[in-house]
């Protein structure tokens, strides 16, 4: 994913675009499309530590320490996100991914969401931010790991996130 947005003028249209990114690739993920799946995560993972590292932080040193009231629930779906990028490209993993994303994306996009609000508290530091999220490296990603014990560990963050653990059950309806 291309995160070189030059003509973003807003942490909302930049971030947003990022979304439909991140949508389109993982549209295309299968346990086939090893390749794709591999971008997914390397995307997804440098995408939440834009908010983790950059956003989240600036707005809460510019609201003298006082977090936005929804850090809490996306740092909730970013750790459950960040867990299930753990696991091997699998239709319970994706849609566990698309579960989360669905309720997560909706409180960050749009009119009155989080995007928005940092546009708004931190209008004079735009710039700035806009450049430091372009300029955010490549996460390393490590070799997902298929056992037992990540698989749990998966179910407990999204446990912890408020998201059925079933999600990660092949039994349950296919993702696609």
């Amino acid at each position: 994913m291309k995160r070189r947005l030059a003509d973003c003028s807003t942490i909302n249209d930049f971030m947003t675009r990022e979304h439909v990114c991140l949508d389109n690739l993982l549209v295309n993920v299968s346990a086939t499309e090893v390749a794709v799946y591999q971008e997914f995560r390397k995307s997804l993972l440098g995408h939440i530590s834009i908010e983790e590292k950059i956003l989240l932080p600036a707005v809460q040193r510019i609201r003298d320490g006082t977090p936005l009231p929804l850090a809490g629930r996306l740092r909730m779906d970013h750790g459950a996100l960040a867990a299930l990028m753990m696991l091997p490209p699998s239709a319970s993993t994706v849609r566990a991914i698309r579960t989360v994303l669905a309720a997560h994306n909706p409180l960050e996009e749009g009119s009155g969401g989080v995007y928005q609000q940092c546009d708004e508290i931190a209008a004079p530091e735009i710039a700035n931010l806009l450049d430091l999220c372009k300029a955010t490296p490549t996460v390393p990603v490590s070799p997902w790991a298929d056992s037992i014990k990540v698989l749990n560990a998966c179910r407990r963050a999204l446990v912890r996130a408020g998201y059925d653990p079933a999600l990660l059950e092949e039994s349950s309806q296919p993702s696609k």
